[in-house]
């Protein structure tokens, strides 16, 4: 239990120093900076919103844990779930992509589910909300109709219910995620998931919106972006360290996937 009860932030509201904001179609689009050893009450956001770290971090307590947040990963906030965050690093800045009541209503959707804020492994479409924040930092006149394009994928591929997924797929999400190193094949998948190599080949874009090459394409990349914030390793190196074959290779697939080379990605 809580010693106070959580202060609710209105709509737009974060912890930390807004510097730029964008407000658009029910889509609110900001970055936040923070003193070094900052910390916030208990709080929770009006909104559901999507965040990535670009620089710093913190440690960040929930009912249901703790987490520790550095730069290069991306989260999700169900709104009303109470948070704290403590002790953020020196020179942390944060993106924040909010979708208001209006975003939803108009276009006949939901809320990603609430649960999708806890899981064990990554569910954020990463490369989605780069390509979101490129489109927020180009701000021409193509942005809007990009934006709206943009947050529908990301809302889509945030709201699928897994658990409605059938057992092979939660098993094979985790295969990817600890075998991402590893040469993988579909005889090697069936053979782990008990299942025929046809029912991978056939259902896997159906539950996860790519193939299962593009998937570990994926997560090579949010691999690569939080090497690409948190070391000082060149590009070769990154390229290697997260399975690429070289830095063209990883270079071409980095700005498909995200809009941004990793020079750029590094440099934000």
């Amino acid at each position: 239990m809580l010693a106070c009860p959580p202060v609710r932030f209105e709509i737009g509201t974060y912890v930390g120093e807004k510097v730029k904001q964008l407000v658009f179609d029910g889509i609110i689009a900001s970055e936040t900076t923070f003193k070094p050893g900052m910390s916030s009450e208990w709080h929770y956001h009006s909104n559901p919103h999507f965040s990535h770290i670009l620089s710093g971090g913190s440690r960040e307590l929930r009912e249901k844990g703790t987490q520790i947040q550095m730069a290069g990963t991306s989260l999700y906030y169900y709104p009303g779930i109470p948070h704290q965050n403590l002790n953020y690093v020196q020179g942390t800045r944060i993106f924040n992509m909010e979708l208001t009541a209006d975003f939803f209503k108009n276009y006949d959707i939901s809320i990603p589910d609430e649960s999708f804020m806890f899981e064990a492994l990554p569910s954020i479409n990463t490369a989605c909300l780069m390509q979101i924040m490129r489109e927020i930092y180009l701000n021409d006149a193509d942005t809007p109709l990009s934006l709206q394009q943009l947050c529908l994928t990301l809302n889509g591929k945030s709201n699928k219910r897994e658990h409605l997924f059938p057992e092979w797929t939660k098993k094979i999400k985790s295969i990817l995620y600890d075998e991402w190193d590893k040469p993988l094949s579909l005889h090697t998948l069936a053979h782990y998931l008990q299942v025929h190599p046809v029912t991978i080949s056939r259902y896997f874009a159906r539950y996860f919106g790519c193939t299962a090459g593009e998937y570990l394409r994926q997560i090579k990349v949010e691999k690569a972006l939080i090497l690409l914030k948190s070391q000082h390793a060149t590009l070769t190196e990154v390229a290697y360290r997260c399975g690429f074959s070289d830095q063209a290779h990883f270079t071409k697939i980095f700005k498909k996937l995200t809009g941004f080379t990793p020079n750029q990605y590094r440099k934000l």
